[in-house]
């Protein structure tokens, strides 16, 4: 559905659910912990747990308190190349990208990832596109603590009104919440938001306002 959006100066993303589709990736790399302390996979509730939160957080829960730094370590030793392959983009990102970027429309990336989000930003040539990149290890409070937000904000020089916040979990909807700024749901009805994206093809039709400095071959679907 067509809405005006021709206020947006700047755009965060989210990585997980957002910019890729990680989900079978994250939970191979959280079932190579687990079948390494030789502990138990984790259930649904887990599953969705890890997708969201930082990975000190996601070990906290699935596995026991005392072993805890056991498998922090585990987890440092095991490089996420391992699991890079089930990663894939979001199909119509990289078009949407080269739009947003050719209408000088500024890009963040805010996440809960720590240590692999270079990797992905490397893997996919993803880097060009953004500025600043954050992650969980480069702030003292993480999502959903606005602290994130309000650094993106300081940076690009603009109000939390200029911008909006792009994510797919109830924890990037607390984020933008807390910051003020305007949630766009991308791939989930269940959360609250001024607009619910289900691909980035349609969302482009939005920006053709910025398309008359973008080359045409890369803006169309």
């Amino acid at each position: 559905m067509w809405q005006d959006v021709s206020w947006v100066q700047g755009i965060i993303f989210d990585c997980d659910g957002v910019l890729i589709d990680s989900q079978e990736a994250n939970l191979r790399f959280y079932s190579l912990i687990l079948q390494h302390m030789g502990l138990a996979q984790m259930d649904d509730q887990d599953r969705a747990y890890v997708h969201m939160h930082t990975v000190q957080e996601s070990l906290a829960r699935i596995v026991p308190p005392d072993r805890l730094q056991e498998a922090l370590g585990v987890a440092r030793k095991i490089s996420y190349r391992q699991v890079m392959d089930w990663v894939r983009l979001q199909p119509g990102l990289l078009p949407f990208l080269h739009l947003l970027k050719a209408g000088e429309i500024r890009c963040a990336v805010n996440t809960n990832r720590t240590g692999t989000l270079p990797l992905v930003l490397e893997r996919f040539d993803l880097g060009q596109y953004f500025h600043p990149v954050i992650s969980a290890s480069d702030v003292t409070w993480p999502k959903p603590h606005p602290e994130s937000v309000f650094w993106v904000l300081q940076n690009w020089g603009l109000r939390n009104k200029d911008v909006v916040f792009i994510g797919d979990s109830i924890v990037d909807q607390h984020t933008a919440e807390a910051a003020g700024v305007p949630f766009w749901a991308f791939g989930n009805p269940s959360l609250e938001a001024y607009m619910h994206i289900d691909e980035y093809w349609s969302l482009q039709q939005n920006f053709r306002w910025a398309q008359p400095r973008c080359h045409v071959a890369m803006c169309a679907p």
